[in-house]
C-alpha cells in the first residue's frame, strides 16, 4: 500500500511540474535510487547502422532519432501474420469492443492490440531488447530502463477529424522515458504520417497537459523544427516523447504502428500482468529490464 501511494503520488506531480528543469532537477533524485545503467550485450535484433553515440547524441539535442530501415521483410510479415490471429479493440469506448479489422465502422479511430497479447510474440521481445537500443536509452535514462510498454494499433482513415493523441501534445507517463516506434505499413502523406517537433522535448514552450494546435506549435517553435515521418515500412525512430508531437489523422488508408516505451518506473495508469515466459531464459533477457512484460 505505502509503495502504491508513493507511485501514485509520484505520478501526479510529474504531470504537473511544467519545467524542464524542474523536471531535470527531479529526474536527478531519482537516479539516486534506481539501478546503474550498466551496459547490455543483449540481443542484435534490430539493422540500425547507427553508432550508440550518434543516436544519443541526436535523442539528447532534438528529442529524436531516426533509425533507418531496420526491420526485415520477413520480420515485418512474421509480426502482421501473427496480428492477424489476435484480437484488437476499441479502447476509446468503455466497453473496449473488439474490433473488426475487415470492416470497423466510420465511429472506431484506432483499434489496440493488447500488452500481454503482444508479450507472446518472440519477435516483438526481442526487438524491445536489443542490445544497441538498451545501450542508448540506459545512457539517456541515466539509469537501467524499464519497458514499461509495448503497444501496437491501427489507425483507420476517412474519419471525419481527429482525436486525442492525432492533435499535438506531450506524454507525460513519467519524469523521463522515451518510445521507440516501428510502421508496420507503408506510410504517405496521407495515410498518417507520426510528426515531432526537434528540440521540444527540452522547452518551456506549451508545457501545459493539453492538445495544441497546428497554429500554436507553429508559432512556438517554427515550421523548420517540424518533422513529420513518410516512410515505408520497416522504418523506425527513437524519441523523447515529453517533446510535443502527434500521429496525424490519416485521410485515406489505415496505419499500423508499433511501439516499445522505456521508463524510470512502472506507468501508474497501467495495470500489469507480466506473462511467464521460457523467453526470459531462451533469451538470457535482464530480468530487471522486461520484469513488467514477461517473467520466468
Amino acid at each position: 500500500m505505502g509503495k502504491r501511494f508513493i507511485d501514485r503520488v509520484s505520478f501526479y506531480i510529474q504531470r504537473r511540474a511544467h519545467n524542464i528543469q524542474l523536471r531535470d532537477l527531479i529526474c536527478g533524485v531519482h537516479r539516486l535510487f534506481l539501478p546503474n545503467p550498466g551496459h547490455s550485450a543483449g540481443i542484435n535484433s534490430l539493422h540500425i547502422a547507427k553508432q550508440e553515440d550518434e543516436i544519443f547524441n541526436e535523442l539528447k539535442a532534438d528529442g529524436f532519432s531516426h533509425l533507418g530501415f531496420v526491420l526485415s521483410e520477413s520480420q515485418i510479415s512474421s509480426i502482421v501474420s501473427k496480428l492477424s490471429h489476435v484480437e484488437c479493440f476499441d479502447t476509446a469506448k468503455a466497453s473496449r469492443p473488439v474490433v473488426d479489422l475487415s470492416n470497423p465502422g466510420n465511429d472506431v479511430q484506432l483499434a489496440h492490440y493488447t500488452r500481454n497479447s503482444l508479450a507472446e510474440f518472440p519477435e516483438i521481445i526481442a526487438i524491445a531488447n536489443d542490445s544497441k537500443i538498451l545501450n542508448v536509452v540506459s545512457k539517456y535514462l541515466g539509469v537501467k530502463p524499464t519497458v514499461s510498454n509495448i503497444n501496437c494499433w491501427w489507425s483507420f482513415g476517412s474519419r471525419e477529424s481527429a482525436k486525442e493523441a492525432q492533435f499535438y501534445h506531450r506524454d507525460m507517463d513519467d519524469f523521463k522515458f522515451v518510445k521507440l516506434f516501428f510502421y508496420l505499413t507503408d506510410v504517405t502523406a496521407d495515410s498518417g504520417p507520426h510528426i515531432f517537433v526537434k528540440g521540444s522535448h527540452k522547452s518551456n514552450k506549451l508545457t501545459e497537459l493539453r492538445r495544441f494546435s497546428d497554429e500554436e506549435v507553429v508559432e512556438s517553435f517554427g515550421q523548420e523544427k517540424i518533422t513529420t515521418l513518410i516512410e515505408q515500412k520497416g522504418a523506425c525512430f527513437l524519441e523523447d516523447t515529453y517533446g510535443v508531437h502527434k500521429g496525424q489523422l490519416p485521410l485515406k488508408g489505415n496505419r499500423l504502428l508499433l511501439q516499445v516505451q522505456y521508463s524510470y518506473r512502472p506507468l501508474h495508469v497501467e495495470d500489469y500482468q507480466p506473462k511467464k515466459s521460457a523467453l526470459v531464459e531462451s533469451m538470457k533477457l535482464d530480468e530487471y529490464v522486461n520484469r513488467l512484460i514477461v517473467t520466468k
